[in-house]
């Protein structure tokens, strides 16, 4: 097992032939949208500073929030305020669940030596998102391309893109769910933003790995194709059923949502820097 202080003073780089393997692939997902350099550089270099609550603020200042082009779509999305709130949410809580879930079988397809690692060495990745309750979930799989980028072939990378992934994730899903509190009207969504901004932190204070400017590049343009593959799912791939469980859920999913907003009240488990 990897020590901490070995992972802390690792310096960890791209993968080679990313642009003309893995990227063109990302490129083809419905709806992926190539990140900015103005992105890329004001991240990362709040990342470099070590002030990760600062990250997650310069992310919301500089990064489009949805992470995805929309195209002929966007007149849609632009009105989705006229939907009832409650519906919003609801479906806003199927997809958080067909991410989790996807997620869980994505690990799985790891190889034994990546699932390994994942499981041993990442503690404060686990039991996120408590808070969300059970409940209708479309079926999800993470985009492919994920799973060449994570499951590399030097264990110590693995451990790198993974912890990154991992973190980015939440830096860029505390901005969406700040969006969509304000697109869709619902104010539930802020407070869960705000346990992701405090994943986000969180993860990095146990592991900030000494990453390139390529390196975090290459992780977020991987994350946007996970984020363009939920918008392909939501538009392409089941919109009708999301739609529907939506509006049957505000008479038949009350106390789903209920739970969803009790849950936000209870501390969000982290686990403490001393602990590991």
């Amino acid at each position: 097992m990897a020590t901490p202080e070995h992972r802390a003073n690792r310096s960890a780089d791209g993968e080679r032939g990313f642009d003309l393997g893995i990227a063109p692939r990302l490129a083809a997902i419905p709806f992926f949208r190539l990140a900015t350099d103005e992105e890329i550089d004001r991240s990362y270099d709040a990342y470099r500073a070590g002030d990760f609550g600062r990250l997650c603020d310069v992310w919301c200042e500089v990064a489009q929030p949805t992470r995805a082009d929309l195209g002929s779509l966007t007149k849609y999305y632009d009105r989705a305020h006229l939907l009832p709130s409650r519906a919003s949410g609801l479906a806003f809580l199927a997809t958080v669940r067909a991410v989790l879930r996807a997620g869980e079988k994505f690990r799985a397809r790891l190889s034994a030596r990546a699932q390994e690692v994942l499981a041993k060495e990442f503690p404060w990745l686990e039991e996120r998102h408590r808070h969300i309750p059970d409940g209708w979930t479309p079926p999800f799989k993470f985009p492919d391309e994920l799973r060449m980028f994570i499951d590399a072939l030097a264990v110590d990378d693995t451990r790198a893109r993974w912890q990154l992934c991992a973190a980015i994730n939440e830096v860029q899903q505390q901005h969406y769910s700040r969006h969509a509190a304000e697109r869709f009207g619902v104010p539930e969504l802020a407070a869960h933003a705000a346990r992701e901004r405090e994943l986000a932190v969180s993860y990095f204070s146990h592991w900030a790995p000494n990453a390139t400017r390529e390196l975090w590049r290459q992780c977020v343009l991987v994350l946007d194709g996970l984020n363009a593959a939920t918008f392909d799912l939501l538009c392409n791939r089941a919109p009708g059923a999301v739609v529907r469980h939506a509006m049957l859920g505000m008479v038949t999913r009350g106390a789903e949502w209920r739970a969803f907003v009790a849950n936000l009240e209870k501390p969000q488990w982290l686990m403490p820097k001393s602990v590991y």
